[in-house]
């Protein structure tokens, strides 16, 4: 926008200088910085051109690797999501493989208190029975 007001302000200095009737070398002079004015107009506007180009670039490199980033990221949570949930389901496996084995020791051990309280009644009914024999005789 700015480049094309500044040639069309030149433009209209160099129709003024011909209409106000300059000479010949006035016109060729104001012709050249008309010349030299848009070359570097067109200069700047092409470098200016030029780094929003690369501003874009970059900016997309950059949004490119974040989302490759978020990605990653995204995926390693998710693994290690799935690391905790297998963690927790060997927890409850080892914990109930324990209750199990705790509870199968109980068994255990009330089986073997019942027979030593049978062997211990049977005792004391032989005793009895041979205390009885002995009172009878």
């Amino acid at each position: 926008m700015k480049r094309n007001n500044l040639f069309a302000a030149l433009c209209a200095a160099l129709l003024a200088l011909t209409l106000a009737g300059c000479s010949k070398e006035d016109v060729d002079s104001a012709k050249s910085s008309v010349s030299e004015a848009v070359d570097t107009v067109k200069e700047e506007t092409g470098e200016a051109v030029d780094a929003a180009g690369e501003m874009m670039s970059d900016a997309g490199e950059a949004m490119d690797e974040t989302w490759e980033d978020t990605k990653d990221a995204a995926g390693d949570a998710m693994d290690s999501a799935e690391d905790m949930a297998d963690d927790a389901a060997d927890a409850m496996d080892d914990a109930m493989d324990d209750a199990g084995d705790a509870m199968d020791d109980a068994m255990d051990e009330a089986e073997e208190m019942a027979e030593d309280a049978g062997d211990a009644m049977e005792d004391a009914a032989d005793e009895a029975s041979d205390e009885m024999e002995k009172a009878m005789e």
